[in-house]
């Protein structure tokens, strides 16, 4: 039963920490993860029967014992909540005045975030997309191919975006939408590595930046509306390729990755408006031609050269460079290859490797790694580029709403005279990023984004737990206070309690030699061995097997031999009995003889 429910706990907590359920704050997760864990290991380790010699409390713990250990307990977590309610902002501004001071080059001309800058809508960003998009607001950094651990995409809505009229909400409903963040290019050891650059400011000329394109084609303008990354820098995140936004000025950290200034932000969300060209892949013309590459990083493939080779070897099969051959090559990867969520590939080898010429299987960051490498070994100039695909369209608001399990990664592909241009091999029916339509009277999401003025509220709002908490912690010491007071009340402020109770039980033979020897009329002295009481009393037969079992489990580490305590209580027993037969009987007092 102890363990089944140890079993059942740490079930439960796991669930707890995993994000469920959503819409609790992870600090209460957490504490209710550590407390049932306590809970469960503090039942489990109790046992029927004490088998060890522990030495015994004064007393039982009575009700205040366990009163004042519960509300310490209380306070403990009251802390903690409160110090990680604190100390997280704290530490981010810590970080980046650090990084500003080491590096002021990054940092010239940008606006600082404030320190307490925190969002209700983006939690904290991981490292890997495990469980929701949130590492795409953590900006461009090392991204590794995951080779076996269960993807488990968050429903959270997390991006918006509101075309300019129904005319560019026709145009975006018509075609696969993508809104990219950021951009990688180096493939190194199972991970994606950001090009290096040297960062540069873009400032607006009057009231929007504009950045000349080479695309040619049908324009929409748009406004993104996303929360205020408070673990980094917030990345712009727009149609690809934009050719201007309304900001006054971006700094460019990487090709087609973008900060965002701080002072854009209101109410800890930003809202811009920006202008891109649409030219779809299925829309060029039946022949193209490579562009020159900007850098040659974006025609790099693996170092190891057996895969090197297996890739040159499998991008031979799709002939040169067209759009015949481009349509192959994602013919071949959406026939042959299975979307998965939940990956099992060998520790030891390349993702890619294992993707390309083994399981097969994998998500949008496998499919996009391996496009990649087949058009660069095709001669294109090609990189990874992560965001969002899909959305859901509200036709009533006119808007578009990207949620966390939408986070997408495709391949972007370098041709002459139509620059970057999005090439999506990903199956269709893929989990994450399929474009859908509301149904009518749908209601979106999250309302306060569409003209309520009111700063929207959710569960990641750390003020209010903050102040919860602080209150909390502080009834708590003064019931601990209030409890301490009542224990030192009801104690005796006299009471002496024996060493005796304190110390551990003799074992049961040696209980029994003692009162054998008792009943022999020798007693044994306070501070006598075993040993030496045996050599002045004319000791019984079994006095050797006492004594040798009692040294070597006493003082020889021996382990403890029931069968043999058995045995020795047996021959005490007798022993005892013994001394009742060599002794004269007394007369009883009570007992009065009748005369006959």
């Amino acid at each position: 039963m102890r363990s089944a429910l140890l079993i059942i706990s740490i079930t439960l907590s796991y669930t707890l920490l995993r994000g469920w359920p959503e819409p609790w704050h992870p600090i209460i997760r957490v504490c209710l993860a550590v407390s049932a864990l306590v809970v469960a290991f503090a039942l489990w380790g109790q046992a029927k029967k004490t088998t060890t010699n522990l030495a015994k409390p004064a007393r039982k713990p009575r009700l205040l014992d366990y009163l004042t250990v519960g509300i310490a307990i209380l306070l403990v977590e009251c802390f903690f909540l409160v110090f990680l309610s604190l100390a997280p902002p704290q530490t981010v501004s810590l970080a980046l005045s650090l990084d500003e001071a080491l590096h002021p080059e990054i940092y010239q001309n940008d606006p600082q975030p404030t320190p307490n800058q925190t969002t209700p809508n983006a939690p904290p960003g991981s490292d890997g997309p495990l469980i929701t998009s949130n590492w795409l607001f953590s900006g461009p950094g090392p991204r590794t191919l995951n080779k076996n651990k269960k993807v488990t995409p968050s429903n959270k809505p997390e991006l918006y975006l509101f075309p300019a009229s129904k005319g560019d909400a026709k145009r975006l409903t018509s075609t696969a939408l993508f809104l990219r963040s950021f951009t990688l290019a180096t493939y190194q050891a199972g991970a994606w590595l950001p090009q290096p650059a040297i960062p540069r400011t873009l400032k607006a000329n009057g009231q929007a930046l504009t950045i000349p394109r080479q695309k040619k084609g049908p324009s929409v303008t748009y406004d993104i509306s996303h929360p205020v990354n408070p673990y980094g820098r917030t990345l712009a995140v727009t149609i690809p390729d934009f050719t201007s936004i309304q900001l006054p000025s971006l700094r460019q950290t990487s090709p087609a990755t973008f900060r965002l200034p701080a002072s854009a932000a209101q109410n800890n969300n930003y809202r811009y408006t920006a202008t891109s060209v649409l030219v779809p892949f299925d829309q060029l013309p039946p022949i193209i031609a490579p562009g020159v590459s900007p850098s040659p990083t974006y025609l790099e493939l693996p170092a190891d050269p057996t895969l090197r080779q297996k890739i040159q070897t499998l991008a031979a099969t799709f002939g040169p460079p067209s759009r015949a051959s481009l349509s192959k090559l994602r013919s071949h990867l959406r026939t042959h290859y299975q979307y998965s969520l939940n990956l099992n590939m060998p520790e030891e080898a390349d993702p890619l490797d294992s993707f390309l010429f083994n399981t097969r299987t994998g998500y949008c960051t496998h499919f996009a790694t391996a496009t990649v490498m087949l058009t660069r070994a095709m001669g294109i100039p090609s990189r990874i580029a992560f965001g969002w695909s899909g959305g859901r369209y509200f036709e009533g608001p006119n808007l578009f709403v990207f949620r966390a399990r939408e986070a997408h990664a495709w391949t972007e592909i370098y041709l002459a005279d139509h620059g970057w241009v999005i090439l999506e091999t990903t199956p269709a029916g893929r989990e994450e990023g399929t474009p859908s339509r509301a149904n009518s009277g749908e209601a979106p999401p999250i309302p306060d984004l569409l003209g309520d003025s009111s700063e929207p509220t959710s569960h990641t709002d750390l003020a209010p737990l903050r102040s919860i908490a602080t209150w909390l912690g502080l009834a708590s010491a003064i019931a601990l206070l209030i409890t301490l007071l009542l224990r030192r009340t009801t104690t005796p402020p006299h009471q002496h309690t024996s060493t005796t109770n304190l110390l551990p039980d003799p074992p049961h033979y040696l209980s029994a030699f003692r009162r054998a020897c008792h009943t022999h009329g020798h007693p044994i002295p306070p501070g006598r061995t075993l040993r030496a009481h045996l050599a002045l009393i004319d000791a019984p037969p079994f006095a050797t097997d006492l004594l040798n079992y009692h040294y070597s489990v006493q003082y020889a580490d021996a382990s403890p031999s029931k069968p043999t305590e058995k045995k020795l209580l047996k021959h005490l027993k007798n022993w005892e009995k013994s001394a009742y037969s060599k002794k004269i009987p007394r007369p009883n007092p009570h007992r009065i003889k009748k005369k006959t």
